[in-house]
């Protein structure tokens, strides 16, 4: 039993340090970076063969729409992730508005293009448009 008892507590301390250092970053803050920062390159397509227009935001913004615009992008991050293969999606075409993304935001990287190709994809455009949409000078967001 002493053993047992022996090995249970080793385990235990064990396991307790491999949570402990997996748990936050090091010392100098690497890894991920802080929330709300980053540079993003956001160049809006209103259809094809039409001008694009393209945009920069850096975070933290020295503007107060920027500031709002970084705030409000912390919250909608998860859009700049790919809709998964395995989802099913409607067939709605939404039109041929495209977003491309591209620069870092928390310490990742960042490419995607969003588009209004299907009932997903238009939830991914929608959540950012409003945001994104106003730094290009486009439609108001929808």
């Amino acid at each position: 039993m002493r053993c047992g008892a022996a090995a249970i507590a080793v385990l235990v301390l064990g396991v307790g340090a491999l949570v402990w250092q997996g748990c936050g970053g090091d010392a100098e803050g690497g890894g991920a970076g802080e929330p709300g920062t980053g540079v993003l390159q956001i160049t809006y397509i209103p259809e094809p063969g039409r001008t694009p227009r393209t945009a920069t935001l850096t975070c933290p913004a020295d503007t107060s729409d920027g500031r709002a615009a970084c705030e409000q992008i912390e919250g909608l991050s998860a859009a700049f992730d790919p809709v998964p293969d395995d989802v099913a999606c409607s067939e709605i075409y939404g039109g041929p508005e495209q977003m491309v993304i591209r620069g870092e935001w928390a310490g990742e990287s960042v490419e995607t293009t969003l588009t209004r190709t299907n009932g997903c994809e238009i939830d991914r455009y929608a959540s950012l448009a409003p945001v994104l949409l106003p730094l290009v000078g486009g439609p108001g967001g929808g």
